[in-house]
């Protein structure tokens, strides 16, 4: 690309940089023009503001240190404007992505206890999708607001994203998760940080009453051998929100802790899982 007026960049580097030499580079090489010298005011306000000044030049700065501590902004040609998002396919995957999850739920359900006495098609049918909602309400509530975490960050920064793309997988969860897409890059580590941090935060605050209710409507029994069966995971939160609702750690301790040491035993189920605390 050509460049425009040189006078008119260096005047715009120059009201956050003091310039010690400029070198201009080939139009198809790394860069068109280059600044030694050292910023005249914060890092990420002299890049938000370069940027802006640069865009409709249609070119965009990076900043840079070399190994002698030296700064340098590099004058880059810019990238091509975010073209708009089709919304429609984000609801239809969304959509779709509800159908599989209530669906995948449903196989979780007992439908005889949920139906009672009547047994007839239509209404096991009907228990089935009542039963299947709850597992989905909950599922894609936490993961609703892990993406949305992401993308309102996003936007926060002033950093275009997409909405989030979910995706249906009728197995298991019933989906594997949603992305956001950036449509421009972002522009300094912190923003991509908080980009970043902000889905599991917000996820978690959903996840964590989520996890409660579930445990208020569940009862404690004694683990057995069952063929098929396994038991869940732990971490700490998770640990502390059964302690709160039963009043006690859970899951609890063995018969005759498997013939090992109390202390043996629980070291290894927690790096191992195994053995199963069979009779706790």
């Amino acid at each position: 690309m050509t460049i425009p007026d040189q006078e008119v960049i260096n005047s715009y580097v120059a009201r956050y940089f003091r310039i010690d030499d400029i070198t201009q580079g080939e139009t198809s090489g790394e860069y068109l023009l280059r600044y030694r010298g050292h910023l005249l005011v914060d890092s990420m306000d002299a890049f938000a503001q370069l940027t802006a000044a640069l865009r409709p030049l249609q070119m965009m700065p990076v900043f840079r240190k070399d190994d002698a501590g030296g700064q340098t902004i590099l004058i880059l040609p810019g990238l091509p404007d975010p073209k708009p998002s089709r919304l429609i396919v984000n609801v239809v995957l969304f959509l779709l992505t509800v159908v599989s999850v209530v669906w995948t739920g449903m196989s979780y359900t007992d439908p005889v206890h949920l139906a009672g006495a009547d047994t007839t098609q239509k209404v096991v049918w009907q228990s089935l999708i009542y039963g299947g909602f709850p597992f989905a309400v909950s599922l894609l509530g936490i993961l609703l607001a892990h993406e949305f975490g992401h993308y309102l960050v996003a936007r926060w920064h002033k950093t275009a994203a997409t909405l989030p793309y979910f995706i249906p997988f009728p197995t298991l969860l019933g989906t594997m998760g949603a992305v956001i897409v950036w449509k421009e890059l972002p522009r300094n580590k912190r923003v991509l940080f908080d980009v970043g941090i902000a889905g599991p935060l917000a996820g978690l605050v959903v996840a964590i009453p989520v996890v409660i209710i579930g445990l208020m409507g569940s009862t404690l029994g004694k683990v057995v051998a069952t063929p098929g069966g396994f038991i869940e995971g732990n971490s700490i939160i998770y640990l502390l929100a059964k302690l709160a609702v039963f009043k006690q750690l859970l899951p609890s301790s063995p018969a005759g802790y498997l013939g090992l040491s109390p202390l043996v035993y629980w070291l290894r189920f927690f790096f191992t899982g195994q053995p199963i605390p069979l009779g706790g």
